[in-house]
């Protein structure tokens, strides 16, 4: 084979792999992501942080605003990797990382509550007590920068409601 010729299968190689480069490039760049549902933070009232040391589960669940239903659109769980200070997480909320709970391709509702809860035994399930909550209520659907302020312990005589 000539010399040109080897040099021509070069040149022709690295086209192709840049092509295929390039072609996955776009293809992370421009594919299909889903929606932010609702971003933000969760923060700790600084007189709950003492209650929340060794707490290590968040969990963060939306909830149709106009639903009686106690069923939640979804909710995420994240383990903290250490104990709660005066901010907990920042976070984005997509159909990605929530466990949704409701049919994924449905309309989503115009108005939702964003609730966060940190949790004593990690278990999940309702409020219990020794779980430390908060809620943004009435949030428009896509709403990003919002602060839920984790502002209530809950007390074994509490009334466990969910928002």
């Amino acid at each position: 084979m000539s010399r040109a010729r080897q040099q021509q299968k070069v040149m022709l190689t690295g086209v192709i792999g840049l092509v295929l480069v390039a072609a996955i490039g776009v293809a992370f760049v421009f594919g299909k992501t889903s929606p932010v549902i609702a971003s933000g933070k969760v923060i700790l009232k600084p007189e709950l942080i003492q209650q929340a040391q060794g707490m290590r589960t968040l969990y963060i669940i939306v909830r149709d605003s106009a639903s009686p239903m106690p069923m939640p659109l979804g909710a995420m769980a994240t383990t903290l990797s250490a104990d709660p200070g005066e901010t907990v997480l920042e976070f984005k909320l997509t159909k990605d990382n929530l466990r949704m709970m409701t049919d994924v391709d449905a309309k989503h509702p115009a108005k939702i509550h964003v609730k966060a809860r940190l949790d004593m035994d990690g278990l999940g399930g309702a409020d219990a007590p020794g779980d430390i909550v908060g809620v943004a209520e009435l949030i428009d659907w896509g709403t990003q920068g919002i602060t839920i302020e984790l502002d209530q312990l809950v007390t074994a005589d509490a009334e466990l409601q969910q928002p």
